[in-house]
């Protein structure tokens, strides 16, 4: 009996050890748990699907957005789609499948990305369109500098340099929704003033071989310009390159937008009148700012800034606008140098 009364005593005593050591083991695995959810909280992923970065001021725009998105805890993913549609199609599906919390696009073509977008909805991925509009497609937020000031500043800022009343107009891509806007602007400053656009040429892609061929032919036409305004300052250099290769020997008003190195350069040397500063920097950090806050609300209306809407063709889309600036040798200095913009040492090397 004494015998019994032992092992059930023993049995007992284990039991408690066992029970007393499970809830330990539960109790420490919950508390891991919890300490891993803590020091480990979802990061935000933002993928940034861009057309390509062969130009120096796209290069600026993604190296800001990565450091400021870094800034807040977010990763980036970047797609290049080196120049190509379809490659940048593939891309956006590709991010969709990547299963990003939000999708920031400079698109090559302001019409070929519905089925892409509407990939990343189906998600419940919002999508942040840079710089470009996206057209007829369900985008959650537009961030650009306002393209119609920019032409508005180009037509105010001509003006005022010459006299001549026959401009001729050679842009970027046509599909690049931000060259509708610029005319539009250009349009609208120039109404009363008796200016005649004799022409617009745009340079597919982007493709400066285009720009200046086009001024070449012009050229050998016998027709020159009085006024050529420039789709940016890369184009604005090659059409300056291809009026000295003909032999033109007197200044023909000009002017571009980005303000480039180059740009900055031919400004100071009297070669192009005036650029169009956009301000990059600020445009590429409140961009990462305003996708990161956008990942996490779903809500564009709740974006600080964010007080218009555009149509894209088919929605109202929310806005974010930033304003440009013209420059010139007169304002350079204070507007470039001075914000930080381009170093001394990088304008007057």
């Amino acid at each position: 009996m004494k015998r019994n009364k032992f092992i059930l005593a023993v049995a007992v005593l284990a039991f408690c050890i066992l029970t007393s050591c499970s809830k330990h083991t539960q109790v420490s695995s919950t508390q891991k748990t919890l300490s891993k959810d803590l020091l480990h909280p979802h990061r935000i992923k933002v993928g940034f699907s861009i057309d390509t970065l062969a130009m120096e001021r796209w290069q600026r725009d993604v190296d800001v957005f990565m450091n400021k998105a870094g800034e807040l805890g977010a990763e980036v993913i970047v797609q290049n789609a080196g120049n190509k549609i379809d490659e940048q199609i593939r891309q956006i599906y590709y991010l969709a499948e990547k299963d990003v919390d939000v999708v920031v696009i400079v698109p090559k073509e302001a019409e070929q990305f519905t089925s892409a977008v509407q990939s990343l909805k189906a998600k419940n991925i919002p999508v942040v369109s840079y710089d470009r509009l996206l057209r007829n497609c369900p985008v959650d937020l537009y961030i650009t500098v306002d393209c119609y000031e920019v032409g508005r500043l180009m037509a105010n800022g001509m003006i005022n340099v010459t006299d001549k009343r026959n401009w001729y107009c050679i842009l970027g891509a046509k599909e690049d929704f931000n060259m509708t806007m610029l005319t539009t602007g250009l349009r609208q400053a120039t109404t009363g003033f008796g200016i005649n656009i004799d022409g617009i040429f745009y340079s597919e892609n982007w493709n400066y071989d285009l720009s200046y061929q086009h001024m070449q032919n012009l050229l050998a036409s016998k027709y020159i310009p009085e006024v050529i305004l420039c789709g940016n300052d890369a184009i604005a250099a090659s059409v300056m390159q291809a009026i000295r290769d003909y032999g033109v020997n007197y200044h023909i008003p000009i002017c571009g937008q980005d303000a480039d190195i180059a740009g900055c350069q031919n400004v100071l040397s009297g070669n192009q009148d005036f650029t169009i500063y956009k301000p990059i920097t600020e445009l590429a950090a409140t961009a990462a700012e305003l996708a990161v806050e956008l990942a996490k609300t779903k809500d564009a209306s709740s974006l600080n800034g964010v007080t218009e809407t555009i149509n894209n063709g088919e929605f109202e889309v929310p806005v974010f606008w930033l304003k440009p600036a013209l420059v010139d040798k007169n304002n350079l200095e204070d507007i470039i140098i001075n914000s930080g913009f381009h170093s001394r040492s990088e304008i007057y090397q």
